[in-house]
């Protein structure tokens, strides 16, 4: 009985000192998304388990605006001006629990959670793929180049066998290709479209990081203790990491590979740092560039093909636009996909309608505190995020948001064209803005022509 009264009095002390601490936050003036959110978490893990918090955003902004409330000190902000551009400026830094549940291993510059830390890497790194480095790079014109040609030939294989193929396995391996390559050299580059089982393996390893994500970004103190009691492997097929490892030996390079600018930015910041200590900062490096790249663009390439496949006026109308160029192998249509309206309005719809990161991409205000929308202040210590789905399907800078609708990108003036644009974040923005922003159009664009151009 006595047991009965202790728990029966601890709820209810639970329950005043929620409400009162509800009613003297900061946040209690922001749309609930349910009732319990400022009392509790249990709505928004049991949306994460339930894979549908991308989905709940879209219709919750759309019915309470562009800030709601999703926990006692969670918040989620669906609007450029006064929310994404103040939330991802460089005060606020990433939430540490998210991000460390997220990845298996931390040390490089996605999982830096200071601001500081992550600039100096990313001063490091970053040269290689600055927009002019990328469009002169004789590796990356050679690998492109060569993926394109294997390209084109395994399609025409595939039209004149009338062979099934699965788009989705076959984009990743055209980016796989065109990533290892422009990292290690075309040398050293993978040949997936010719074998197809080494990207197999890759999937393999990166499926067994994501493993019950939700669970683990969500209750990462939980999952650790579980871990730690229990025990737990991150890669549990050894097989397929040992395949991934051990093929393909190390070439000599005829050209500078990202690899090479990897170890000369690591040696000059630290001339005393060892070799086994340096390979394995740029190992983690090149690890986080491989998978991210070639299963994100694969994504959005074999999406591409997706909707051209159900637009045949597109279609037509991409073709006859990329019949004006010479030979998708030529070096210097990097220069002039800028001139190619068609395929921007294409590739840009594509990205907003089929985002490969939605996110959401957590961060915790600062001590300073902040102000969202222009009304809402929001204390230090609070959790407040954006996703990319939710941003690109509102209506009101794309109205119709959920249609694949190429065309809105061609017949609006240039002011709603601004707006628009201003709302596409498939590569986040801010200090933290993806640093493969410019490698990743080039790469993907360049394939849609190479595939699109020949049939």
């Amino acid at each position: 009985m006595l047991d009965v009264v202790v728990g029966f009095a601890l709820l209810v002390f639970w329950i005043i000192a929620s409400i009162y601490q509800n009613n003297n936050s900061g946040l209690k003036d922001i749309p609930n998304a349910h009732f319990s959110v400022p009392y509790s978490r249990l709505w928004l893990l049991s949306i994460r388990w339930r894979k549908l918090e991308n989905r709940s955003r879209i219709h919750l902004h759309r019915r309470l605006g562009p800030v709601v409330r999703l926990g006692p000190r969670d918040v989620s902000v669906n609007c450029i001006d006064e929310g994404v551009r103040t939330i991802y400026s460089a005060k606020f830094d990433k939430d540490a629990t998210f991000y460390h549940a997220l990845f298996d291993q931390t040390g490089f510059m996605v999982t830096m959670i200071g601001n500081d830390e992550h600039r100096r890497r990313r001063r490091m790194l970053a040269h290689p793929y600055s927009n002019s480095y990328i469009l002169n790079s004789q590796t990356l014109d050679s690998t492109i180049s060569r993926v394109s040609r294997r390209l084109r030939e395994v399609m025409a294989m595939w039209a004149s066998t009338g062979t099934a193929v699965d788009v989705y396995q076959q984009a990743k391996c055209c980016m796989l290709d065109v990533v290892s390559g422009f990292l290690f050299s075309s040398e050293n580059a993978t040949d997936t479209l010719q074998d197809p089982s080494f990207e197999n393996d890759l999937t393999t390893l990166a499926k067994a990081k994501t493993k019950n994500l939700h669970v683990r970004t969500s209750l990462e103190g939980l999952m650790s203790f579980l871990t730690s009691l229990f025990g737990g492997n991150v890669l549990p097929d050894a097989d397929a990491r040992g395949r991934w490892e051990t093929r393909h030996p190390t070439k000599t390079s005829s050209t500078a590979s990202l690899y090479d600018h990897f170890y000369d930015s690591f040696k000059a910041t630290d001339p005393e740092m060892s070799l086994n200590d340096m390979a394995s900062r740029i190992a983690v490096e090149c690890d986080d560039h491989l998978s991210a790249s070639h299963i994100g663009l694969g994504i959005l390439l074999s999406y591409t093909m997706y909707e051209l496949s159900r637009a045949p006026d597109w279609q037509r109308a991409l073709r006859k636009e990329l019949l004006t160029l010479a030979e998708p192998s030529d070096q210097s249509l990097a220069h002039r996909l800028e001139s190619l309206p068609v395929l921007d309005a294409v590739v840009t719809e594509t990205m907003r309608t089929r985002a490969p990161c939605p996110g959401p991409f957590p961060r915790v205000v600062p001590d300073s505190g902040c102000q969202l929308v222009g009304k809402f202040d929001i204390p230090g210590g609070t959790v407040v995020s954006s996703s990319a789905w939710a941003l690109h399907f509102n209506p009101i800078p794309f109205p119709s948001p959920e249609k694949w609708q190429p065309g809105r990108w061609l017949t609006a003036d240039e002011n709603t064209l601004a707006e628009m644009r201003k709302w596409i974040w498939t590569f986040g923005s801010g200090a933290r803005v993806c640093i493969g922003t410019h490698f990743s159009m080039r790469g993907r664009c360049i394939l849609v022509v190479a595939s699109c151009g020949l049939y």
